[in-house]
């Protein structure tokens, strides 16, 4: 799924009726009972009021499976309303007209609409229907949905990142294999990169500036081992240095590779592409064959075939740093998070659509196949993985990494990630020096952990 900041409300759909049975096919081969004794669901017509971030063709692809939830239970109507973001949600829930489920572009919120009771812990619902979500959902997707034992959400369907290439300016410039690590990527993408006449960039090996397409996802430093928080819960930022080697590196990326003004070039060369609103068109950087080496996400290749992009390219896990070898195969995960908020006008109903979705084999890999994303239960994983295409499954590999993960939650939620990216902003444009400003963002950290 996209992961895009800035999605407009597109219109809203109403998934109505579809059958006047009784009971219904599952996704998986069984039979819905008529009465649903665990979530204490009647059977008296009910519509759902469904929230999400999607948009576009992905908020069509996500409807038609909302399709066949409705199938499943034909007493039930969802009214699914797009484009929607995390503030959205809170708000809502204040105001006392909570959506019946809401479902998030990512898990940044986690811990803090655990902590606060803003989701219904989804305990009772799972013991009511004696459900062991261990057994049926990754491990890794568990820990970026609940936090300090409280499982407020679920996962459906999850992102993996990793290295795009072009495999023909690879062989172009006798680059035989993928870098691993650091120091070979930055070789690599300065052999790749090309310049015009008179300096500009025609050809970026890599783009390295901090906000441009998904990269503020590398920046948070799983690929250098880098921890945001000590043992005693305190800001990493100003104390670990691998922070400070990252960013070191990365900016040696600029200088060395585009010269002494290669942050003015990769302005004007982001720019020429559309800037941020390229990343969701025909003119993204990669699928042109203007940047040669990309971080994305494992739904790039849906896009890169959804927009018939002509580029010629391969996957693999993405480089990390030199010192951390072992790290290599392994990449930030999170996805899709779906919770009950407080104030549910219709809590039962709700939790059979969060079940389907988060556990019904049927459902998820649907999802997973049209949205072109990784799908969160054993099942669907292994479903999935027998049909795969190898460069899908290059992000199935590192979703099964055991030192894939996503940033700690913490309950001031994506105040931190906030924080860093507007320092990360800062120093790239040279408004702040490299440690003051580490330091500033541990003291940001702490203050705002300490006010709750």
């Amino acid at each position: 799924m996209k992961r895009s900041r800035n999605r407009l409300v597109v219109g809203v759909v109403a998934i109505g009726l579809l059958a006047a049975a009784c009971s219904a096919t599952t996704g998986n081969g069984g039979t819905a009972s008529t009465v649903d004794t665990a979530s204490g669901a009647s059977h008296a017509p009910v519509t759902l009021n469904v929230w999400s971030f999607y948009s576009g063709r992905e908020f069509k692809q996500y409807s038609d499976v909302l399709n066949s939830f409705t199938a499943k239970y034909p007493w039930i109507t969802i009214h699914h309303t797009p484009g929607k973001v995390d503030q959205d949600y809170v708000r809502a829930i204040n105001a006392g007209q909570a959506p019946d489920v809401a479902i998030s572009a990512g898990p940044d919120n986690v811990a803090k609409f655990c902590s606060t009771n803003a989701y219904q812990n989804l305990s009772s619902f799972l013991q009511a229907d004696g459900m062991d979500i261990t057994k049926i959902i990754p491990p890794q997707a568990l820990r970026y949905t609940s936090y300090q034992g409280d499982q407020c959400t679920l996962p459906v369907l999850s992102d993996a990142y990793g290295l795009y290439y072009n495999t023909a300016m690879f062989q172009a410039k006798g680059i035989s294999s993928p870098p691993k690590n650091f120091t070979e990527f930055e070789a690599d993408a300065k052999k790749l990169t090309v310049f015009n006449p008179d300096g500009s960039i025609k050809v970026a090996g890599f783009m390295p500036l901090t906000q441009a397409y998904e990269n503020p996802n590398f920046l948070n430093g799983l690929y250098s081992g880098s921890k945001w928080y000590d043992a005693n819960g305190k800001s990493a930022f100003a104390s670990d240095p691998s922070w400070a080697n990252m960013l070191t590196w990365w900016h040696g990326m600029v200088t060395d590779i585009y010269g002494a003004d290669g942050y003015s070039k990769l302005n004007h060369f982001f720019g020429q592409l559309g800037g941020a609103d390229s990343e969701w068109s025909t003119s993204q950087g990669f699928e042109v064959g203007k940047i040669a080496m990309a971080f994305d996400g494992e739904w790039r290749t849906a896009f890169i075939a959804d927009d018939k992009a002509k580029v010629q390219w391969n996957t693999a896990p993405f480089p990390v740093a030199d010192n951390v070898p072992t790290r290599f195969g392994a990449g930030q995960i999170g996805g899709d998070v779906m919770g009950i908020p407080r104030g549910a006008p219709h809590p039962a109903e709700a939790w059979l659509l969060v079940k389907y979705l988060a556990t019904d084999t049927g459902a998820e890999v649907q999802l997973a196949k049209t949205l072109g994303n990784v799908p969160t239960t054993y099942d669907s994983l292994k479903e999935v993985s027998a049909t795969a295409d190898p460069k899908f499954k290059v992000f199935l590999d590192i979703f099964a990494n055991s030192q894939s993960d996503f940033k700690p939650l913490t309950p001031i939620g994506n105040a931190d990630s906030t924080f860093w990216n507007d320092f990360l902003n800062k120093w790239e444009a040279g408004n702040v020096s490299l440690q003051t400003g580490l330091q500033g963002v541990a003291t940001q950290i702490d203050r705002q952990s300490s006010l709750g």
